[in-house]
């Protein structure tokens, strides 16, 4: 019994030691040992394990003291370590990323999908994760994939994908066998909220909110840091409240104001057979009439659905995540100012990149998943792509 608390105290000081080196850009061994009040002997003793693994990069000497001594070698995470991939299927899309285990972004590529077959798709991920593994320059390779869902997520097992047909095929199991990697699966408005948890805001939420609109709306919940997913990973489901509909029939808000529900309004309306987001986008930068009527009426239910969503989790700061508003930001900015009339007081925030957002949370959830850390909060590199605006 001894030695298994021995074990287990080791463990735990080993990832309370890799941190802090996630946690801060340069530190020291005596930092270390000072911010985690453990004695430098045990401390030396892991970051020599760590170094031996190459978790560790040597930055050189840095300043001594005001009380003179020898100056300290300040160190950092090494980046290259190693690297996780993380992917996102979408309606005609799939989206790419690498990333270096500091959450650095190697590579990002969106790939149109003309054929929707799922083995098609998985070979082609396949393509890209060989080719990435014969020219990355990292020490270990790949470490973990991380899928982004449209759905609904469960013990890593798609429950409900409304826009994606894995035609029974087990992602996970598939692509841990495939590649010998733990591969983690979690929805994608889950995603974009570990992504602004993890990836950093600087004001470091305890308790924030992100509201997705895409081909459907959903909401990413953190709470006291962690991601709350509710019973077999239902929570959030916001674009699923029933509202009242023209006919005074109870609808989905969803079928009302995705961007899926604008699209289809609008090409019913100037009866064509589809329509493209960037076909509407074009649309309502020209101002056509019946677009910027069918958006104006999504907008009004979309006030009414954040609103509720705001009050009813009680976030510190909510966020959206959508490409409607990255590509039209005066919708954002409307919806911003109709919450502020309406007393939502906290921050409001816009993510700029929001294709990326989702992707960067699962590359997280992977480098979570690799290093056995899921409950550790660690700090990743910010991506120069992505920004959050007010």
């Amino acid at each position: 019994m001894k030695n298994d608390s021995r074990s287990l105290v080791r463990v735990t000081n080993r990832q309370l030691v890799l941190q802090q080196l996630f946690n801060h850009p340069t530190t020291t061994r005596v930092d270390i040992s000072r911010e985690l009040d453990i004695n430098k002997s045990t401390v030396s003793a892991i970051y020599n394990e760590l170094n031996d693994e190459g978790f560790i990069e040597e930055l050189g000497q840095g300043e001594s003291t005001n009380r003179g001594g020898r100056k300290p070698n300040l160190v950092c995470l090494d980046k290259r370590y190693g690297f996780v991939a993380s992917f996102e299927v979408g309606t005609n899309h799939l989206r790419i990323m690498f990333n270096y285990i500091n959450g650095e972004v190697i590579s990002y590529e969106a790939v149109m999908l003309n054929n929707r077959d799922m083995l098609t798709i998985m070979q082609l991920m396949k393509d890209r994760l060989q080719k990435m593994e014969q020219n990355n320059d990292t020490r270990h390779g790949l470490l973990a994939i991380g899928f982004s869902v449209h759905g609904i997520v469960d013990d890593n097992q798609i429950v409900d994908a409304p826009f994606m047909n894995t035609n029974g095929i087990d992602l996970a199991a598939y692509f841990e066998n495939e590649f010998n990697v733990p591969t983690v699966l979690e929805n994608e408005a889950n995603l974009a909220a570990i992504f602004e948890r993890d990836f950093g805001d600087r004001e470091n939420y305890r308790d924030l909110l992100t509201i997705s609109i895409h081909k459907g709306i959903g909401a990413g919940i953190i709470a006291n840091h962690q991601l709350y997913r509710g019973f077999h990973g239902r929570a959030g489901e916001i674009g699923r409240s029933l509202v009242v509909g023209q006919n005074g029939e109870l609808v989905k808000v969803e079928d009302l104001c995705s961007e899926e529900a604008i699209l289809n309004r609008i090409a019913k309306e100037k009866g064509l057979a589809e329509l493209t987001p960037m076909q509407l986008y074009e649309l309502y930068r020209q101002h056509d009439e019946a677009t910027e009527k069918v958006v104006a009426q999504a907008m009004q239910q979309m006030q009414k659905i954040a609103h509720n969503a705001v009050v009813g989790y009680g976030p510190q700061a909510v966020y959206f995540d959508s490409p409607l508003f990255d590509e039209i930001p005066e919708l954002y900015q409307q919806l911003r100012d109709w919450l502020q009339v309406h007393h939502v007081d906290i921050p409001i925030r816009m993510i700029k990149g929001s294709e990326m957002a989702s992707l960067l949370g699962a590359s997280s959830i992977a480098i979570h998943r690799f290093l056995k850390m899921d409950q550790y909060s660690l700090t990743l590199k910010w991506p120069k792509s992505v920004s959050n605006i007010k």
